[in-house]
């Protein structure tokens, strides 16, 4: 089938569906469930000397710190990323998203309205009043954090890395990187640890795409194509939204195939969504008009530089089975032919969400040689017939000497001696010798050894031929059994789905690299794989390079240069060309310029715009929670520190403190908490160990929400004075009941400090629709009264609560105010406010902002929400406040405290806002003005509201002064009388009262779309 795509049209698209690329696939990530976790303390690797209490556990793609319980784990993430998207019906359509696109290209660009904040000539931070500004992390450094792995800095994941093959003098190098969520990144003058990164996809069309494929036409080095998307078989990956071509070295970008490459995978009605990701894009080296696209559904030909595409194609007639490419190289063989590769290489063990990864008949090799148009007829070039079998038998591994594979049978794995036997496969070609192919493959059967808990998705082996795939030898030391780290521990692990790579020497055809979570030098004759990066086992204070790794690429016709992509960024070494099994290279970092941290929420210190050295904080995924002092003249985006290793959610800041140090907070995996008082962004920084309450039994989300009050709101309650007790230290957390502190500004904090706030304390504020998979989203307190404050669930609940802030249990009444949903859609609660400028406690209005889409609640459509009580909410009306927002879910709101009729909200496609919320029907614009096109989690205001900050997922933090701040300081805090008990609340729980529904109103015409820019 041939489908037609111009350069035009694929623009157009991309303004309408950019969004895909980021859509819903990453926000799996965003609030998993209560389930052991990566962050813990638990199994896995450890530092050099520590005990087993103190072992950090590994990282991995998902959340788990034990091997043996990492696939219960994903199939709990994925239903938590399936309800997000479905609940209550489990139905999702990609129609839906592609028409929400519409509607977000049709919406204005604006800046909000209002007096403009005073900004401070002394600021560190180079505020405009028009748009926002970068605070990093760029880089962020491990070095001197608390219970974590230190690789020195770090920065978000990279899928790929291609170098330039007319830059060969070190210092001058130029190369390109894809991040996960964060775009397309260059550098011209690779490779060393002074290597420095600038974006080139901030393009108002393309930024902040995910990217899985990068590389360089041959002929052409000018020429980069970037395929989108994340081919990696987790959940949590992101969807296929064309390909980016640039013709110029990345100073601009057209987009190929955006109606070709979409970002949905097909699939029969009523399964959970899947995306589709463009994993691999290879230019014919003899041909520059012809390139190859590998897909999570077959191959795609253009026979024009990407104009038009004929695909899918197949490399088999196995039409049952998935047709994952994970392996594609195009190579010169002489006579003007280009032999294609192809390695189809499905994981092979299915999930809840994924269903039919479990359908890997297909997995193998296959070659055909480039026609002149149309689909080739492939040759399956591996069998059991020509050696592709399993080698020696070793203890740790599960096959027998000779095993059969069975590659490119047609018939998926069953067990261990039925069925095709390949997971994931990844190849490489040499490029001095094109006969010389190597094939890394994962396993679907589990591994008995220790680094594999006998879980699937660890290491069968890898495979060699020197005669173009006429025959195979199995390459002895490659068993997952066989591996050894730096101490000489297990070296296998079950991610050989996630992180997998080959790269072959490009003047030695037998010396070979490839990745799992480190990297590993072998040769084809060899019978030892040398662990060269020692991630989980290097010794002294810091390892080399961070885990996971992604990318590998040498510097073309240097064997010393090699670069690798991982979880923490890029890396890179100049004597690669030591390497044996006995002796590693010498790694050096190069994150310096990078910007992709994937934050999930934070906060900003007080009179964030006027402060001499005000203060940032924020969890991220793989990299923790980090903080950051701004201080000297501006200097754009600097480094952050990271505090509290493992993956990092929550992070708040007492604004007020000790009278010398704000106290900061900051969360990681397992509910856990920890607490820092002096000197909290420094290295080595006092952090507590675990605070949190005794929660642990509770269900609760895997990002657990809480909130810590701020006050400064002039007319409402305040903190204690800066001292020690003394500050803001009522806190709030959320599993299926809220639980509370008034003692986080004591000298000593610990997990008896917290209690339960609900009457009866057994109180389940969810509906329990998903079993033990319902929890709060979200709880936050009132912005002015620290007696009030709100909570979301994500089976569609929402309650305000009043009381609180007594220091004793169970005395909090908390109203739900839910109105069996006959106003407020039965979604996920995403996000929750509550107005700033109410005159009195009992009289709030709050906000909900609902995920998930209208298809699924049609009788109640709508993303943003307002309710409205009567005193202490005994009665209370919802009103429906999306007006032409798009319908996409929507992950966070607030309110401007300055003018209280201004509200933001935000999205997986960014920030809107509105400048009347008053009206029925309120009018939505885009603010993107310094902040890319990328999702948006979390959002912050601080003590002062001076600052919105704004958390993002892939490209880090940003700020803009909120219409309405001024230079003056912050009230000074004075005690707040401990509140009285109104209404005396009673054991029964509150019943719910009805709500009156407010109409919704005909929404106004949208504006007139801005005309769209004419591609170069």
């Amino acid at each position: 089938m041939k489908k037609q795509s111009t350069s035009h049209s694929a623009f157009i698209n991309l303004r309408l569906l950019f969004g895909f690329t980021l859509c819903f696939l990453g926000v799996a990530l965003a609030i998993f469930a209560s389930f052991p976790v990566r962050g813990s303390l638990g199994e896995g690797g450890s530092r050099p000397g520590a005990t087993n209490a103190e072992r950090p556990a590994p990282y991995m793609p998902v959340p788990s710190g034990r091997v043996e319980t990492e696939g219960a784990d994903l199939g709990r993430l994925e239903q938590f990323w399936n309800d997000r998207l479905t609940y209550p019906t489990g139905r999702f359509d990609p129609a839906w998203v592609r028409a929400a696109a519409i509607q977000h290209a049709r919406m204005a660009v604006g800046v909000p309205a209002g007096m403009p904040a005073v900004l401070n000539p002394f600021s560190p931070l180079a505020f405009s009043t028009t748009s926002f500004t970068a605070l990093g992390p760029q880089p962020e450094q491990m070095t001197g954090c608390s219970g974590c792995f230190n690789y020195t800095t770090t920065e978000g994941r990279v899928n790929a890395i291609a170098v330039d093959p007319t830059t060969t003098v070190n210092g001058s190098i130029v190369a390109y990187l894809g991040a996960v969520g964060g775009g397309v990144w260059k550098t011209t003058n690779c490779c060393s640890n002074s290597t420095t990164w600038s974006v080139v996809t901030d393009d108002p069309l393309i930024s902040t795409t995910a990217i899985d494929s990068v590389t360089i036409d041959p002929s052409d080095h000018n020429t980069v194509y970037a395929g989108t998307g994340d081919l990696n078989f987790g959940s949590f990956s992101m969807g296929s939204q064309g390909i980016l071509k640039s013709t110029d070295a990345g100073a601009t970008w057209t987009v190929l195939g955006a109606d070709v490459f979409g970002m949905a995978y097909t699939e029969p009605p009523g399964q959970f969504p899947q995306y589709n990701a463009v994993g691999k894009v290879r230019v014919d080296p003899n041909n520059s008009s012809k390139v190859v696209a590998g897909t999570k559904q077959g191959l795609y030909f253009s026979y024009d530089g990407g104009a038009n595409w004929t695909g899918p194609c197949f490399t088999n007639n196995f039409a049952t089975q998935r047709q994952d490419v994970t392996g594609l190289e195009l190579s010169d063989v002489g006579g003007g032919d280009t032999r294609i590769v192809a390695a189809i290489g499905t994981r092979g063990f299915a999930t809840t969400v994924q269903y039919d990864l479990n359908l890997n008949g297909a997995n193998g090799l296959y070659g055909a040689t480039m026609p002149s148009s149309g689909c080739p007829s492939f040759t399956s070039i591996a069998s059991n017939a020509n050696g592709f079998i399993f080698g020696t038998a070793v203890t740790g591994s599960a096959y027998s000497t000779g095993a059969s594979m069975n590659a490119g049978s047609g018939s998926p794995f069953v067990n261990i001696s039925t069925g095709n036997q390949l997971g994931r496969i990844d190849i490489a070609v040499a490029p001095s010798n094109a006969d010389y192919i190597y094939a890394q493959v994962q396993s679907i059967i589990g591994n008995n050894n220790g680094g594999c808990g006998s879980a699937p998705g660890c290491q069968i082996g890898a495979w060699a031929t020197t005669d173009g795939g006429g025959s195979w030898s199995f390459m002895q030391g490659s068993q997952g059994g066989a591996l050894r780290n730096c101490t000489g521990g297990q070296g296998d692990y079950p991610q050989n789905w996630y992180d997998q790579g080959v790269v072959v020497d490009p003047n030695n055809p037998d010396r070979v690299f490839f990745d799992t979570f480190e990297v590993w030098f072998a040769t084809r004759t060899g019978t030892v794989w040398n662990d060269t990066t020692c991630g989980y086992s290097y010794s002294g204070a810091a390892g080399p390079v961070h885990v996971d790794q992604h990318a590998l690429a040498f510097v073309p016709g240097s064997s010393s240069i090699l670069l690798i992509g991982n979880d923490g960024g890029a890396h890179g070494t100049a004597n690669a060309n030591i390497v044996n099994q006995n002796t590693d290279p010498t790694w050096f970092n190069m994150d310096t310029g990078l910007n992709t941290i994937e934050f999930y929420s934070g906060d900003i210190s007080g009179n964030f715009l006027n402060a001499a050295s005000p203060q940032a904080s924020g969890g991220a995924q793989d990299n923790g929670s980090s903080s950051v002092t701004f201080a000297g003249a501006p200097s754009g985006p600097v480094l952050w520190q990271l505090g509290v290793g493992g993956d990092g959610f929550y992070s708040r800041i007492d604004p007020v403190g000790t009278g010398s140090s704000l106290r900061f907070w900051q969360g990681n995996n397992s509910g856990m908490l920890h607490r820092c008082v002096s000197n909290c962004t420094n290295q080595n920084a006092p952090w507590s160990g675990n605070v949190q309450g005794s929660w642990g039994g509770d269900t609760q989300s895997f990002v657990l929400p809480y909130d810590l009050f701020h006050g400064g709101i002039p007319g409402g309650d305040d903190c204690p004075a800066a001292g020690v007790p003394g500050g803001c230290g009522n806190l709030v957390a959320g599993t299926t009941r809220v639980w509370e502190t008034t003692h986080g500004g004591n000298a000593s904090f610990s997990s008896s400090d917290w209690y339960i706030t609900n009457n009866p304390t057994t109180q389940n504020m969810t509906k329990q629709t998903l079993g033990n998979r319902s929890f709060i989203n979200q709880v936050k307190y009132s912005p002015k009264y620290q007696s009030v404050a709100i909570v979301g669930t994500n089976d569609g609940n929402a309650w305000i609560g009043f009381n609180l802030g007594t220091g004793t249990q169970a005395q909090a009444t908390w109203v739900n105010v839910t109105g069996n949903n006959t106003v407020l859609p039965n979604r996920p609660v995403m996000g929750i406010a509550l107005d700033p400028s109410m005159p009195a406690a009992n009289l709030p209005v709050g906000y909900a902002a609902v995920g998930g889409f209208n298809a699924n609640t049609p009788p109640t459509p709508g993303h943003v929400f307002q309710v409205t009580c009567a005193a202490n909410c005994g009665t209370f009306t919802w009103a429906d406040k999306t007006g032409d927002l798009p319908d996409i879910p929507v992950d966070s709101i607030i309110v401007n405290p300055n003018q209280p009729q201004q509200v933001f909200a935000s999205t997986d496609w960014g920030v809107y806002y509105t400048d009347d919320i008053t009206v029925a029907s309120p009018t939505w614009q885009r603010f993107e003005n310094g902040l890319p096109h990328a999702m948006v989690w979390d959002m912050q205001i601080d003590r002062g509201s001076t600052t919105l900050s704004v958390w993002t997922r892939s490209r880090g933090a940003y700020v803009y002064p909120l219409p309405g701040a001024g230079p003056t300081p912050t009230p000074t805090p004075t005690p707040t009388a401990t509140p009285t008990v109104t209404p005396t609340p009673t054991s029964t729980p509150t019943a719910t009262p009805t709500p009156t529904a407010t109409p919704r109103a005909t929404p106004r015409p949208r504006p007139t779309p801005h005309p769209r820019p004419t591609p170069p």
